[in-house]
């Protein structure tokens, strides 16, 4: 069994190279990722990688620098910096030429070398900021 943090190094790697298929791989077939931030439901794989979809278009050099790891036994809270530049546009509004710089924070449960629980946490309104939306978002689903 490999160690829980490198699972969740794997997948900020992945993140970072934008190989939505690599990244997909980490998370069990039963996976549940929650993100505070995210402007779709995300109730099953397919969801989580329309997502990351939409976030790779958008925001084509996004990236995550792990600024902080900590666990215990099989699950895992890493703290990192996010930054990026926006290009097109996301939820219906032209973000090109922003630029993103947030904390963020993950804490995802490992089991047989297996993301199956994810629960992301964002700056959401430095971030919506910084977008260029003058409130938070809003996610009704």
């Amino acid at each position: 069994m490999k160690d829980p943090k490198d699972i969740v190094r794997a997948f900020v790697a992945a993140h970072n190279r934008h190989n939505i298929e690599e990244l997909l791989s980490y998370l069990s077939e039963d996976s549940a990722m929650i993100d505070v931030a995210a402007p779709i439901p995300l109730n099953s794989k397919a969801d989580v990688r329309k997502l990351y979809e939409m976030i790779f278009k958008s925001l084509p050099d996004i990236h995550f620098e792990i600024t902080g790891m900590i666990s215990e036994g099989n699950q895992v809270f890493a703290a990192f910096r996010t930054t990026g530049k926006g290009s097109g546009v996301w939820m219906g509004k032209d973000i090109s030429g922003k630029p993103i710089d947030v904390y963020e924070g993950v804490h995802m449960r490992i089991e047989k070398d297996q993301i199956v629980n994810t629960m992301f946490y964002s700056d959401s309104a430095t971030l919506t900021k910084q977008l260029g939306y003058q409130t938070a978002v809003s996610s009704k689903w």
